[in-house]
């Protein structure tokens, strides 16, 4: 079963050397040790902050901080063999129940930041890996090579007809990069809720995982996370996908961006034509010849002319991916719109689907109801 996770693409520690004599009087000092440097200085940039690193050849042949990349002198060395230089040692993670506790917090998060347009799974269960465990997975999978810089995974299992996801957080991560970690995976387990299996097929890998970065990326937006905001971009993991979903997402917003995930017609967003987001071909909600059976009020099939006065069930499209229809409007599970009551606009989220009965959520008033199918 293939894993959901990003990889960070491998980064030249070494940015650039700089060969020939160098005299300490020139006041080249080892960002590493804090001598002189007598001879060749070596260029090292800081994967966290983007400088460039003076480093002197003794310290050039130190193990590598799996944060920054630069050489660890004065630092921790992880269980797994992972070290990390005394400045990132202070900002990680290390607690498998202390990983627990933010996500739990990232998916309050999350659904606070998107309650207008949708909600993520409660059907997630989290555990901690090491870097053990990658490399273990990686061979578990018939891959004998060199496991890449996997963060996290998520994978669906399902047993009596009930699916849920195992996601798997690397240990050792700063606090902001496990939050958005955290939210990527979150999504991957939305798309596997959300998407119907027949949009999964045709939707591109790079567009998935940009959308996932999407989420994480605004969940750092969010929260003022600068730093991280600027991995995600500099991060080539989606093919240049989390680009163009940060444009997409400014210019038609958020609701869209989730329509064409669910009902888009290209498998990817492609470059200057980001406006091919707002083609989509949405599902109808009426039967058709040797369709679904459909569960609805004999004595009033049709959706009224007229807006009812209440919230009301007027019918049930049984199937795959089951559809209801409310006051007129059609949804799929977990969709969140606008009905109209009477003269005015409720907006409502659909939590539920059964073959007698739909749950919701009025968004208005925060309060959840169980809207019964019409007796014959």
């Amino acid at each position: 079963m293939p894993y959901h996770g990003r990889y960070l693409w491998i980064i030249l520690l070494m940015a650039g050397f700089c060969f020939g004599p160098s005299l300490s009087a020139r006041g080249d000092n080892c960002a590493i040790c804090g001598k002189p440097i007598p001879g060749t200085i070596y260029l090292v940039t800081d994967k966290v902050t983007g400088e460039q690193k003076e480093v002197c050849s003794d310290c050039i042949k130190l193990p590598r901080c799996s944060i920054c990349g630069l050489p660890v002198k004065d630092g921790t060395q992880l269980p797994d063999g992972r070290y990390l230089c005394a400045r990132d040692a202070k900002t990680v993670v290390l607690k498998t129940d202390d990983a627990r506790q933010i996500c739990g917090q990232v998916k309050d998060d999350l659904d606070r930041l998107f309650s207008r347009f949708t909600s993520f799974p409660t059907n997630v269960d989290v555990s901690v890996i090491d870097r053990v465990d990658v490399d273990s997975m990686f061979i578990t999978e018939g891959n004998n090579f060199e496991s890449p810089d996997l963060l996290g995974c998520i994978r669906p299992e399902t047993a009596n007809d009930k699916t849920r996801y195992k996601m798997s957080l690397l240990t050792g991560l700063p606090l902001a990069q496990l939050k958005e970690t955290c939210a990527h995976e979150y999504t991957h387990a939305w798309v596997g809720e959300n998407v119907p299996k027949e949009r999964r097929t045709r939707l591109g890998r790079d567009a998935e995982e940009g959308f996932c970065e999407l989420v994480g990326y605004l969940l750092m937006d969010s929260q003022n996370e600068e730093v991280e905001k600027k991995r995600v971009l500099q991060n080539h993991y989606t093919r240049g996908q989390i680009n163009l979903f940060i444009e997409a997402e400014k210019r038609y917003g958020f609701d869209q961006v989730l329509d064409w995930m669910k009902y888009g017609v290209a498998a990817q967003l492609e470059a200057g034509r980001v406006d091919e987001l707002r083609d989509v071909k949405m599902p109808s909600a009426m039967p058709v010849a040797n369709g679904p059976a459909i569960y609805t009020n004999n004595h009033d099939p049709h959706p009224p002319a007229t807006a009812p006065a209440i919230i009301k069930l007027q019918g049930v499209l049984w199937g795959n991916q089951p559809v209801t229809i409310i006051n007129g409007c059609s949804f799929f599970a977990k969709d969140l719109k606008q009905v109209k009551v009477g003269v005015t606009n409720v907006t409502i989220r659909c939590l539920e689907i059964g073959k007698k009965s739909v749950r919701i959520k009025n968004i208005d008033s925060g309060t959840e109801q169980e809207l019964p199918l019409p007796s014959n």
